[in-house]
């Protein structure tokens, strides 16, 4: 069976990029996968090294990317190797044309993961993640997410329309399950793991040559989207209780806290090792948090400004929402708590199985 993935392959983004990997492993074990080979111009725009747009915050976009210009240019260039050498790509797509072409080489089309129905992030509800170009070929979603974002009603019509041609259905937030199911009546919609939980621990260290390193001591590893207050005095508490250094990852040049290793340019093998060697993790990202939880670390998840759903909802899944924290108190009670991680990988593997279970049905062979 020849598989072609439509996701979030190409960006800035840790966690959209070992994604894409872990989708197009796992999609492999039913058939020679491949990840189409398009990208919208918002996505485009987070690999340049200066982000020029008509948007008003352009400016402030240039005016940092100035201020870390040489790290990021570091970074996007270890981000182009991983692509590179971690994904099978098909022919570069730039239009609706040329994915018509395409659609007549393979025998499924799979959409997901990440959040390819999220305007906010791909610029649009842009119509090739909703595969409206392939025809006469079996589509299905796979844990496709939309984040917390609600579609307009201009938004549902479109999804309605273009839902009717889909044999197969999940999303990776419960919600985004509801949400689908009120637009478009349909109640076979799956709500199914993201595909970096699909692969284990061992698996990861395998396939990325992952180290077990001791070289950096033992720290206290940050990766955050945005920093807030809570942030801040996380950081500064834990490291203080524990006793460790601060890691960070982040490309941002000023950060609210002081970090003992500030790491502006690590590319995603670099990020998950870090991740891996870490005594603790302080995060308000969902790859953040899934990552946290597949390599079972000691970590709190800070609520984040937007999309806690997708945290909330994976943490209530595995029987660790006490590690949501919204503000001191939050992590107070949460660190008191030492993580049954026995009783999550019993969760977690429940839920892969249920999500193994829905592929091996979504890819079957149909005559």
């Amino acid at each position: 069976m020849k598989i072609a993935l439509l996701t979030i392959h190409y960006a800035n983004s840790y966690g959209g990029c070992l994604q894409a990997l872990a989708s197009q492993v796992v999609l492999s074990r039913f058939g020679d996968a491949v990840i189409v080979d398009y990208k919208t111009p918002a996505l485009k725009s987070t690999m340049k090294p200066l982000r020029f747009s008509r948007n008003p915050r352009s400016f402030l976009h240039v005016i940092k990317d100035i201020l870390r210009l040489f790290p990021r240019i570091r970074l996007l260039k270890k981000f182009h190797a991983f692509m590179s050498s971690s994904y099978r790509l098909s022919r570069t797509c730039v239009n609706i044309s040329d994915l018509k072409d395409l659609s007549s080489e393979y025998d499924v089309f799979v959409c997901g993961s990440d959040q390819i129905w999220n305007p906010c992030v791909t610029g649009q509800l842009d119509s090739p993640y909703l595969l409206g170009f392939a025809s006469d070929v079996r589509k299905v979603t796979f844990s496709t997410s939309a984040g917390s974002y609600r579609f307009s009603k201009g938004e549902q019509d479109k999804i309605q329309s273009a839902i009717n041609d889909f044999a197969n259905f999940s999303f990776r937030e419960v919600d985004m399950v509801q949400q689908v199911a009120e637009i478009t009546g349909r109640k076979d919609i799956q709500h199914t793991l993201d595909p970096t939980l699909l692969l284990t621990k061992s698996e990861w260290i395998d396939l990325l040559d992952l180290k077990i390193d001791g070289s950096l001591g033992k720290y206290v590893f940050v990766y955050t989207l945005k920093k807030d207050k809570v942030v801040y005095e996380a950081v500064r508490g834990l490291a203080k209780r524990l006793g460790l250094k601060v890691v960070a990852v982040d490309q941002d040049p000023f950060l609210l806290y002081r970090p003992d290793i500030h790491i502006r340019d690590a590319g995603p093998v670099e990020f998950l090792n870090l991740m891996l060697n870490a005594e603790f993790v302080i995060t308000n990202s969902f790859h953040g948090t899934a990552f946290s939880v597949n390599f079972g670390l000691p970590f709190i998840a800070v609520k984040p400004e937007t999309g806690i759903n997708r945290i909330k909802g994976f943490l209530e899944s595995v029987g660790l929402d006490s590690r949501l924290v919204s503000d001191l108190n939050d992590l107070d009670a949460s660190l008191k708590e030492v993580i049954d991680y026995a009783m999550v990988e019993r969760k977690l593997n429940a839920l892969r199985n249920h999500t193994f279970e829905y592929l091996a049905d979504a890819l079957r062979t149909h005559e």
